[in-house]
């Protein structure tokens, strides 16, 4: 089978490229072993969260300025980090992803934890704050759904009290969630969104909620609704009260729609996805990558002019390791990693661990390298990248969808 564009991982980057790529009318596939990070997602991207000193950053774009020149936003530059930012917003509006904020001036997202994070775009039903130091109201009801564990409603409302706001916590009992529940582990956040996706579970929500006595401002929700839409602005609508959701611990329901809308713009655009396929190799020669093949397609060669490399780093087993070495596992390129394996890791398990920023080594168009040569026609993007630490800096989901940009925006020039 030939193609214009392989992209090899149908997460977040993945998407977002194979997406771009389609647009400009270019026969893309996208090979994706199955569920992606998204899955684990807060339903926010972060572009730049924090500086080199763990300062948070108020103003992604000029703390990009000063950014190491290994980091990924380095080699495409902060001026047209901005650009593609911008169309990054525009893609994912046409996908039908609604979200709040702006790349010129971080919000802050609410965890589950209580605490305000800084965030680059959140979907639009989620809590969020102008400042790092205080919510917009000073009361606020919390629905905690009987059943749900997911949501550690005793932290949530000790940080949202030490931000000032004070809360009164509710208790709910569904039938519909007690009938779904048979032990403690089954009632998880994609479990309730799929529930509450009937009109049956979701009247029940509803009529519920209108019999509580609620006179705070603001109603926060575990983020339980909205499996493949907004659902939040109709519970606001039905209750005659201002209604925002709380992420919860994985699996998020808000990394599920944006994955699945995603997915779903991608095929609408002519992209062909092979989902639960493996790619287990391919032949190098001459500088290039000249075919790949999977393990569900064992006696077909896969060819393209292009090729990405979306896999994800060691969560995805993008990159593996070992007693020796670091490696990325398909076709053992180049990585950027400490030799001495004692190095990888610091004692202290709350530092910026070094093994964060490791991944494959590319040049600044982000083509990949193999024993120290560049393949013309091969890139990496996302996760998979080194030079950055997407924990201490708060910058994985934006590194991976303006990575997929560029490297989209390299391929059609």
């Amino acid at each position: 089978m030939k193609f214009d564009n392989i992209i090899i991982g149908g997460g977040l980057s993945g998407l977002t490229c194979g997406i771009k790529l389609a647009m400009a009318g270019k026969k893309t596939a996208i090979i994706s072993a199955g569920q992606g990070s998204l899955h684990f997602s807060s339903g926010s991207i972060d572009l730049l969260g924090y500086d080199a000193q763990g300062n948070v950053v108020e103003q992604p774009l000029e703390a990009i300025k000063d950014i190491e020149s290994t980091h990924p936003y380095a080699k495409i530059g902060v001026e047209r980090v901005g650009l593609l930012a911008k169309e990054t917003q525009q893609i994912l509006n046409d996908a039908g992803i609604k979200f709040q904020g702006d790349y010129e001036k971080n919000h802050f997202r609410l965890t589950p934890l209580g605490m305000l994070k800084p965030a680059w775009l959140t979907l639009s039903e989620y809590a969020t704050a102008v400042q790092l130091t205080e919510l917009d109201w000073k009361e606020v009801a919390i629905i905690n759904i009987c059943g749900f564990v997911d949501l550690p409603i005793d932290f949530l409302k000790r940080g949202l009290e030490n931000l000032g706001t004070k809360c009164n916590v509710i208790p709910l009992r569904l039938t519909s969630a007690k009938e779904r529940r048979n032990s403690p582990s089954e009632v998880r956040a994609t479990n309730l969104g799929k529930m509450f996706e009937t009109q049956e579970a979701f009247d029940e929500l509803i009529e519920k909620l209108k019999e509580l006595d609620i006179h705070e401002e603001v109603v926060l929700i575990p983020a339980v609704v909205g499996l493949n839409e907004n659902k939040a602005d109709i519970i606001q609508r039905e209750i005659g009260k201002r209604v925002r959701l709380v992420a919860t611990l994985p699996p998020s329901l808000g990394g599920v729609r944006i994955q699945t809308l995603l997915r779903r713009r991608f095929t609408s655009l002519g992209g062909i996805f092979l989902n639960g396929d493996v790619v287990n190799g391919g032949v190098i020669k001459d500088g290039k990558l000249l075919n790949v093949k999977t393990n569900n397609l064992p006696d077909e060669e896969l060819v393209a002019d292009h090729y990405v490399l979306a896999t994800g780093s060691f969560k995805s087993r993008g990159l593996v390791s070992n007693y020796n070495k670091v490696s990325e596992p398909i076709f053992n390129l180049d990585i950027d990693a400490l030799a001495e394996r004692k190095d990888w890791t610091k004692d202290n398990v709350f530092e910026a661990q070094p093994y964060w920023s490791f991944g494959v080594a590319t040049d600044n168009h982000f083509n990949v390298k193999k024993e120290g040569h560049v393949l013309s026609n091969f890139y990496a993007i996302g996760s998979v990248l080194s030079g950055h630490n997407a924990i201490k800096q708060g910058d994985g989901t934006g590194v991976s969808v303006i990575s997929a940009m560029a490297v989209a925006d390299n391929i059609l020039k």
